[in-house]
């Protein structure tokens, strides 16, 4: 008897242990995180003071970060009014950028990867966008083309817009941030 409770007991810890380990490294850590309007950043990520539980996460090979000197990446998962983000919808991504050498918006599913879209096309590099007046970001994402700036998504399921914000200053004091310096994304309709 005393065997089975034993036995039990190791397994119970076992198996309690283990899954409590996946939580921890299956998703990027709430340590260290930095939300700005609807965009959420990792700024410590790609440095030497990166925290054990983003160590563990990285350590996994999902991502790559940027190092602390080289940029900082944004990824969104809901728009504005912070409804999630659906390839049956149309949204508007509006606004301006922070200082950057270069910057780069791309649609990835929901744990960080390039869709295999029809047009093969599922980012914009900043030579690559057209500007209005105010020399501001205009870019419009959805499943049917778009004129402008159009975005390709996939038919449905939830997706992220991750931007990449490369050589900028603000990747050393991403605490500065303010949503009025990064891109908006508005919701424009459903089907």
């Amino acid at each position: 008897m005393r065997l089975l409770t034993l036995s039990y007991i190791i397994a119970l810890g076992a198996g309690l242990g283990l899954t409590s380990a996946h939580y921890a490294v299956a998703e990027r850590p709430p340590l260290g995180r930095l939300q700005v309007g609807s965009w959420t950043a990792w700024p410590r990520s790609g440095g030497r003071d990166v925290d054990p539980y983003m160590r563990a996460y990285l350590a996994r090979g999902v991502h790559l970060p940027l190092g602390s000197g080289e940029g900082l990446e944004l990824i969104a998962e809901r728009d504005e009014t912070g409804q999630v983000l659906d390839g049956r919808c149309r949204y508007l991504v509006i606004g301006t950028t922070p200082t950057t050498r270069g910057w780069t918006l791309n649609v990835t599913d929901a744990d960080g990867h390039a869709f295999r879209l029809p047009l093969e096309r599922n980012g914009f590099t900043d030579a690559e966008i057209v500007r209005d007046e105010s020399a501001s970001v205009r870019v419009i994402a959805g499943t049917t083309p778009e004129a402008g700036n159009w975005l390709p998504l996939p038919i449905r399921g939830r997706f992220q817009f991750r931007l990449r914000l490369y050589d900028t200053p603000i990747s050393g004091h991403a605490s500065e941030l303010r949503p009025e310096s990064l891109p908006r994304i508005g919701r424009i309709d459903c089907r």
